[in-house]
């Protein structure tokens, strides 16, 4: 396989996981009540692994960058969106 053959497939495979339509969605929560931009998800296995990330920031106060306020995390959750919307 050639370099450019490589390229090529590793470019599909990007493509199709891209396409794969989004089944799971996390939220951030802030203890001011803003909840955070959804982050969605075609595995619970990417979203469990967004959520561990943010849940390192659970208790702590940060800086948010589009106000420069403190704010401070208070809870990271994952939902499926299929169930949100039938809500």
């Amino acid at each position: 396989m050639t370099e450019a053959e490589a390229e090529r497939q590793a470019l599909a495979l990007i493509a199709r996981v891209q396409a794969m339509p989004k089944r799971f969605r996390v939220r951030t929560i802030y203890a001011d009540g803003r909840v955070r931009q959804p982050h969605d998800t075609a595995t619970r296995a990417q979203a469990e692994n967004w959520a561990a990330g943010q849940s390192r920031k659970v208790g702590r106060d940060l800086i948010d960058r589009e106000t420069g306020e403190t704010v401070r995390v208070v809870d990271v959750v994952i939902l499926d969106i299929n169930q949100e919307s039938a809500r």
